[in-house]
């Protein structure tokens, strides 16, 4: 756990309202990357066949690409990308599936795969005099209700940045502050042009019977047994590409997203 920066995430329904682009097609499984999986996608096609909606500056700010042949989507901000989705002076270009597709409600298992680039021209948020709190988040599973710290983030921040993963849930909302029942594990420095492979095995409970297990690159990172979800709520979740500006443009990149009842059915050729 650390005390590191903090910040109080847009609300679910400012987010909702406030979405730059429209919802688009329902959730589907598409792809052949996880054939085992209950959702996959793959991004060999439109990021929108699979279900996502976007909140983003602008239509050319997403896009789906190819990364010596990996399909991926693209998530791009550009200075000024601000005020988009409740995200107030930060910046942001992140895709949402719905919490239907999401599936994540009291007593659900699952397990998760995922895919993250950082590349080579990647500039993570720095301090400065007018901004002394740097932070960037790239993937979480959000809470539905209206105020508090998401309930898993995968974050940007630290100076030196590094990539670190959070966990706030249970009976008191956070707000991600120090003395806040956020959690927080270190990862490590950012390894630019490099795609990390992350999976999550959850089970989501507002109760002390919730579990939330992460490996990075087949080594375990977290083994946290508690709370994962607030009480009376679930979750959604976010590609994301949100951060406190820069002065530049930012970009990450995100591929081969896939849920399933087991390790086995996402398609691993290695085993949690």
């Amino acid at each position: 756990m650390s005390g590191a920066p903090w910040r109080l995430p847009a609300s679910s329904a400012v987010a909702a309202a406030a979405a730059t682009l429209c919802l688009c097609a329902a959730p589907a499984v598409h792809g052949s990357g996880a054939p085992g999986a209950r959702f996959s996608c793959d991004f060999d096609g439109s990021w929108s066949d699979c279900g996502f909606s976007a909140q983003a500056g602008g239509p050319d700010r997403i896009a789906t690409v190819d990364v010596a042949g990996v399909h991926a989507v693209r998530l791009e901000t550009q200075p000024g990308d601000t005020g988009i989705a409740g995200s107030g002076t930060a910046e942001r270009a992140d895709l949402q599936l719905s919490p239907q597709a999401t599936g994540c409600s009291q007593g659900a298992e699952q397990w998760w795969r995922h895919m993250l680039l950082f590349p080579g021209d990647y500039t993570a948020p720095v301090a400065t005099r007018a901004d002394p709190w740097p932070w960037g988040v790239v993937f979480d599973f959000h809470q539905t209700g209206s105020e508090g710290q998401a309930n898993f983030e995968l974050e940007v921040a630290g100076q030196p940045s590094a990539l670190r993963m959070a966990i706030s849930a249970g009976a008191v909302i956070s707000s991600g502050a120090p003395d806040s029942p956020t959690r927080r594990w270190t990862i490590g420095p950012i390894a630019k042009s490099h795609w990390y492979e992350f999976v999550y095995h959850v089970r989501w409970s507002s109760g002390s019977d919730g579990f939330f297990s992460a490996w990075v690159d087949k080594r375990r990172v977290i083994d946290y047994r508690g709370p994962t979800l607030y009480a009376g709520q679930g979750c959604y979740l976010k590609l994301a590409n949100y951060h406190t500006p820069v002065g530049r443009a930012v970009t990450v990149m995100h591929a081969q997203l896939a849920r399933a009842a087991t390790p086995q059915a996402l398609g691993l050729n290695w085993q949690p």
